[in-house]
């Protein structure tokens, strides 16, 4: 496993649940970004601020990151995020992050957007236009897309996560639960948490430490 997926284990399956919430709260609005506003307006009713992350290319297949694109002027307070982003890269190793552009199936827009948005805290769009894709971080999301997610949800993103992408099983569970208010109790065999609304989960791995078996409990078993 190389480093941008070690990192990711640990920010996949947070970065899921708000792009699934934030999903359910977008429905089927259109988007229209305003470089010049630094905004995303979703439909006629929803407005954010954004930072830009990168473009797909879908004629030669390849990533560029915001801040090396020089085909479009782009104000650097939409870049923070991404200059951000780039010196982590440096800091730990992941080149993923500090070189210009690469190939797509080395990583993707989705791939390095996820992992964006579960190091920031924040959400992303991916946003088509003819012959690629932008993508970019939105902020200042409400309250019903950054709070943690019911516990049906929570079954349901490790369940996605671990299909995604190559990822630490244990890693990933661990600090999921821990960031959706979960107490946590780890064995050699499982991983255990309980909320303070008595919602349970408990999570089973082989000797590998690949996910065996996924339980859930929206309140106590002696209840």
């Amino acid at each position: 496993m190389n480093a941008l997926h070690t990192h990711l284990s640990r920010t996949l399956a947070p970065a899921l649940a708000r792009q699934l919430a934030l999903a359910d709260l977008l429905g089927e609005r259109g988007w229209q970004v305003d470089i010049s506003a630094g905004t995303v307006t979703f439909g006629d009713d929803l407005t954010y601020p954004i930072q830009l992350l990168g473009t797909e290319s879908h004629g030669d297949q390849t990533w560029l990151w915001a801040w090396a694109n020089s085909g479009i002027q782009i104000p650097p307070a939409l870049l923070r995020a991404a200059e951000w982003l780039r010196g982590y890269g440096r800091e730990h190793g992941i080149p993923e992050l500090t070189e210009a552009s690469h190939p797509l199936d080395r990583a993707d827009g989705h791939l390095l957007a996820l992992l964006a948005g579960g190091l920031t805290g924040q959400c992303y769009y991916r946003g088509p236009y003819q012959g690629g894709a932008l993508f970019f971080l939105v902020e200042q999301a409400p309250a019903v897309v950054t709070a943690p997610a019911a516990p049906q949800r929570v079954l349901t993103v490790l369940t996605q996560a671990i299909q995604m992408y190559p990822v630490d099983h244990r890693t990933l569970v661990d600090s999921f639960l821990r960031q959706q208010d979960y107490a946590v109790t780890a064995t050699q065999d499982d991983v255990s948490g309980q909320r303070s609304d008595g919602s349970t989960i408990r999570v089973s791995f082989d000797p590998q430490g690949r996910i065996t078996n996924l339980a859930g409990a929206l309140r106590p078993a002696d209840v």
